[in-house]
């Protein structure tokens, strides 16, 4: 009898990794901007503060209080900054399809993900991601953010795997150096940049589904 193959994990990070995060902000600010009184330059200085979603909200939504015809009070505006954008995003091509592939190979999916609860899960029912990933850990239900390692370690409690997991994500600290100190094999989707950052990722390329081909090329080299 074929022995079954060993068991592997893949933590794999959700904004800007396996979903558009940032486009589907840029197109929810296209709308927003401009039905409220924004100019060009207000969607440009809004786009480029939002820092890939990493500026805290509230910076936002003082520059858009100042900027923008709004009634809405700051934590309003605050909340519409945080959900208005999650029912709106998509997984890049072809990875729900490279998931389910991976699942169904014996591989265990967890996403790891920094951010609110409500808003999180919403990019995971919209997106198609939940038929597809194992388990999902939001830094706001765990009490830790990534690059912290504790948040890596709640995502493979209970979980069995022959080799470290592996860690894919686009943020150089909170991804590749989180997964590394809590030892993680990495997989680093660059979008195109080069790599600056000091000690290297297992991987890189600038595309998810390139890192994960990548990855399989790897254990299949073992």
């Amino acid at each position: 009898m074929t022995p079954a193959p060993p068991p592997m994990l893949l933590l794999v990070d959700l904004d800007n990794t396996l979903v558009d995060r940032d486009g589907a902000f840029a197109d929810w600010a296209a709308e927003f901007v401009p039905a409220h009184g924004g100019t060009e330059a207000d969607l440009r200085w809004l786009l480029e503060t939002d820092g890939h979603g990493y500026t805290h909200r509230a910076v936002l939504a003082d520059g858009l209080l100042e900027r923008l015809d709004l009634t809405a009070t700051r934590d309003e505006l605050v909340q519409t900054l945080l959900h208005g954008h999650a029912g709106r995003v998509r997984c890049y091509d072809g990875v729900l399809e490279k998931l389910a592939e991976l699942r169904e190979q014996g591989w265990t999916l967890v996403v790891v993900t920094n951010g609110r609860v409500d808003q999180q899960s919403r990019k995971m029912q919209v997106s198609g991601l939940e038929a597809v990933i194992d388990r999902v850990v939001i830094s706001e239900a765990v009490g830790a953010k990534k690059p912290a390692t504790e948040i890596f370690h709640a995502a493979w409690e209970g979980l069995q795997a022959e080799q470290p997991p592996w860690m894919v994500g686009d943020r150089a600290t909170a991804d590749i150096h989180g997964g590394q100190v809590a030892g993680c094999r990495t997989g680093w989707v660059s979008h195109g940049q080069a790599w600056v950052f000091g000690e290297p990722p297992t991987v890189q390329a600038p595309s998810t589904l390139e890192v994960l081909d990548l990855i399989l090329e790897s254990e299949g080299a073992r």
